[in-house]
């Protein structure tokens, strides 16, 4: 079956219903119970579910080690924390991007409507949230939109993870795409007709339909697939 076939049929208005592939709902549950409740929801403001966080923080934790994860829309760090405590084990780092409560202006004028602006969290607050977990080693936050931010940017990337401005989320992969190493994880939020929106279901489907995909995955709102080619060992020697 193509990618194409693969993402349709997963697309389908009831879903994937699966133990192996697109959806693998009993080893999501599982790994939301064991991992997806460090960080409290209500405290932090996000809009992860726990499934979803386990399984970032599980991907994060499978990298190579020393791997570059960029992050598209921390916010409060939900999201950001669950990825570094993946990568505790690894040594590697996320770059988690985000305006934070600067430029507002810009911000309001760019917005999506999906998340809330007012009282949004400050670069300092996320930091020292995430020094008090013990986790600020292992993340860099940097101030700003992430179609900036990219215009200088050098890393190879190993994970990419898109939760940001949600009608720019086909074009946030455009613009970081070439910095992918093979095998690297890209990661898109809210990203499945059932649990998200449709212009991001769209720009979904557009990416993962193509056959540069292997290791298809759906939790909940996020889809997932893992580039062609290339060794983990390889990518190793190349950092």
């Amino acid at each position: 079956m193509t990618n194409s076939a693969f993402v349709d049929r997963a697309f389908r208005e009831r879903g994937p219903k699966l133990i192996f592939g697109f959806s693998r709902p009993f080893y999501h549950n599982l790994a939301g119970v064991l991992y997806g409740r460090r960080f409290s929801k209500g405290r932090y403001g996000g809009m992860l579910r726990h499934t979803e966080a386990a399984m970032l923080l599980q991907w994060a934790r499978q990298l190579p080690p020393h791997s570059t994860i960029v992050e598209i829309g921390c916010y409060a760090g939900l999201s950001t924390s669950y990825l570094a405590s993946g990568c505790l084990e690894n040594g590697s780092k996320v770059y988690a991007i985000d305006p934070f409560d600067s430029m507002m202006a810009q911000q309001t004028a760019l917005h999506d409507q999906c998340v809330p602006l007012e009282d949004k969290p400050s670069r300092l607050f996320v930091s020292e949230r995430l020094k008090a977990c013990g986790l600020l080693e292992r993340v860099q936050l940097i101030e700003g939109f992430a179609e900036d931010v990219v215009k200088s940017w050098t890393k190879r990337i190993d994970f990419l993870w898109i939760d940001g401005n949600h009608d720019r989320a086909y074009q946030d992969y455009l613009d970081w795409s070439p910095f992918l190493n093979p095998r690297a994880r890209v990661a898109i939020h809210d990203a499945h007709p059932r649990y998200g929106l449709p212009q991001v279901a769209e720009a979904a489907r557009r990416i993962f339909s193509s056959e540069e995909w292997c290791r298809l995955e759906h939790v909940k709102g996020i889809i997932t697939g893992v580039r062609k080619g290339g060794t983990l060992a390889a990518e190793s020697l190349n950092r």
